[in-house]
């Protein structure tokens, strides 16, 4: 098995035969996924990078890998810093290090299936004329990965409607309604969640989503092509079609009118699709009208959701009740805690999988974000830490995450002083009232601005859009200093303020929130159950309003939680979400 500095030198070996000075490796595949397939998970192959969000940058000479503030903290304990250098993308991003390398026709290789057009001119922009991209078909990594994993090719099955709650001909219909809009012959869909939710398809083609991979061409007249290499006895009506994946490009070619109108989403197609389409046809950028669509839960789906989320709730409580025995009785780890919550949610009615790997963080791993426990890092809990769980399910009937931060004993008066300045920020987004036109840049002020009056803050979004049955983060609906996009009736979304004391302990309190629009107002309405922690609040820093939303939100725990309680659970679950009295 090679090491990180041999992957880098035959990599760099390869500069030569493709007449480049640099290779760009993005943390993507041909579909723009965010959990990528094993086969795909190119970046992390060379780096040892298990995020889920990230770039690398390999010159003759250094190596360079870029992420976000979620996981500088697991870049460094992951990736061997003799190797790289870890930049985080909010002090520079790849073109500032690109412009800083001082050659004359500097050529940079990269791999058009998986790079998408937004990116490459977003690239291009950055950089300054003396930087050539070069687009190469063949990925360089495929070329040294021996031993790579092989495509998973699941059957995919219709999604019944008691679930999707619309007609995908309906769905379709709404597509070509828009194209006609825009005078548009064909839309091009790359983006393998909404080609699922516009079909009304699911697979198991990756882990954690349940995924068709595929892309699709749906055309003015209310023809679909589906392009994939899974099983081909799918039925999905007489208007579409299934194809092998590698015959969209003779699909596109092949058309008897050279010069179609084609929309597609600049951040979901590939270069090379783009370069098959520009050859002879026009194509407009937009961004992914279904994106937008299925961001907006219809009645079922919201049901759907709002079920789903009791059970789990119901499910997380069951272990925060057995962790909080375990701990103080017996010896428990990190993995052992995993196990048990895992294998807990497995027995739910409608599991399909786990939503993403189960997050559960002792002491300092607490505040790594997006933490992954594993027989190296796995920590024994002690009494006397906070515990950080962040998990959540893909059900049937939709998909949740939830975190909560859980205290064993005493705690100290920081711990509780932060814990409750994160609470008080939830609280404020989980009860804001705005215009229906609120951004999610307006709600993040909300959640930081408690912890901000003691200069502290958190690197990552307040939320982001849940799918129903689909990807665990969605577009477009963010809470976040970026988040621009109008919330509007039925988006669902997270709201996960935190704190993270580098070394020492992490704290995150996430509840997923229904956007209501009635009369120009909008509201939310929190779907998620479980109680918080009582012994992290300090009363003293609560106003009358948000004693009143937490005695009001446990009463509603209990309400829903009772039912699936033991008679020993019940009880701790009601000295859980004992009424606070200010």
């Amino acid at each position: 098995m090679l090491n990180t500095r041999q992957k880098l030198k035959k990599l760099r070996g390869l500069f030569l035969e493709y007449d480049i000075d640099c290779y760009l490796v993005p943390h993507t595949d041909e579909f723009q996924n965010e959990f990528l397939p094993r086969y795909s998970r190119r970046l992390e192959w060379l780096s040892n990078f298990t995020g889920s969000a990230g770039d690398i940058i390999v010159t003759k000479n250094k190596a360079y890998i870029f992420v976000d503030g979620r996981y500088t903290i697991q870049a460094h304990n992951e990736v061997d810093k003799s190797c790289f250098s870890i930049i985080n993308y909010k002090d520079a991003n790849p073109s500032k290090i690109i412009n800083s390398l001082r050659k004359n026709n500097l050529r940079i290789g990269f791999d058009s299936n998986i790079l998408n057009i937004g990116k490459l001119q977003f690239l291009k922009k950055q950089s300054n004329n003396r930087v050539k991209y070069v687009e190469i078909q063949n990925n360089l990594i495929d070329e040294l990965w021996l031993n790579k994993p092989k495509k998973i090719k699941s059957d995919p099955f219709l999604y019944p409607l008691r679930y999707s709650g619309e007609k995908s001909e309906e769905k379709i219909n709404k597509l070509i309604a828009f194209m006609n809009k825009f005078k548009v012959d064909r839309y091009i869909l790359t983006a393998t969640e909404s080609i699922c939710w516009l079909f009304n398809v699911r697979a198991k083609d990756i882990e954690y989503s349940p995924l068709f991979l595929s892309k699709a061409i749906i055309e003015s007249n209310g023809k679909s092509i589906i392009f994939s290499d899974s099983n081909k006895s799918l039925k999905l009506g007489k208007k579409i079609q299934l194809r092998e994946s590698n015959e969209i490009h003779r699909y596109i070619a092949e058309a008897k009118n050279k010069n179609l109108k084609y929309m597609a989403s600049a951040s979901s197609i590939s270069v090379e699709l783009y370069r098959t389409v520009s050859k002879s046809n026009k194509i407009v950028f937009k961004e992914d009208m279904i994106e937008h669509l299925k961001a907006q839960k219809n009645i079922t789906e919201i049901m759907g959701m709002k079920n789903a989320h009791i059970r789990d709730g119901a499910t997380l409580s069951k272990f925060i009740y057995w962790i909080k025995n375990s701990v103080t009785k017996k010896e428990t780890t990190e993995l052992d805690a995993i196990n048990y919550l895992d294998n807990l949610r497995k027995k739910n009615k409608n599991f399909v999988s786990l939503s993403f790997p189960t997050i559960a963080g002792t002491g300092p791993n607490g505040a790594i974000v997006h933490y992954r426990a594993s027989k190296k890092s796995n920590r024994k809990i002690k009494k006397t830490d906070l515990f950080l769980v962040d998990s959540g399910a893909q059900y049937l009937d939709g998909t949740t995450d939830v975190t909560r931060t859980i205290a064993f004993n005493k705690v100290t008066k920081n711990q509780k002083e932060m814990y409750t300045r994160v609470l008080k920020g939830h609280i404020a987004v989980a009860k804001s009232k705005s215009s229906h036109r609120e951004k999610g840049k307006n709600l993040d002020k909300l959640a930081r601005r408690y912890l901000k009056q003691v200069n502290k803050n958190f690197d990552h979004g307040t939320g982001h859009g849940v799918g129903s049955f689909l990807n665990v983060h969605e577009g477009p609906q963010v809470i976040s200093p970026n988040g621009r996009v109008n919330f509007k009736h039925g988006m669902i979304v997270s709201n996960e303020p935190g704190y993270y004391k580098k070394n020492n302990y992490g704290i995150r309190i996430e509840n997923l929130i229904l956007a209501k629009v009635a009369n120009d107002t909008l509201q939310f309405e929190t779907i998620t159950f479980a109680p918080l922690e009582k012994k992290l609040i300090d009363h003293n820093l609560l106003t009358k309003e948000e004693v009143c939303w937490i005695n009001d939100y446990h009463a509603q725990v209990r309400k829903h939680l009772l039912p699936f309680m033991n008679g020993r659970q019940s009880k701790w679950l009601k000295e859980e979400t004992e009424r606070i009295i200010h």
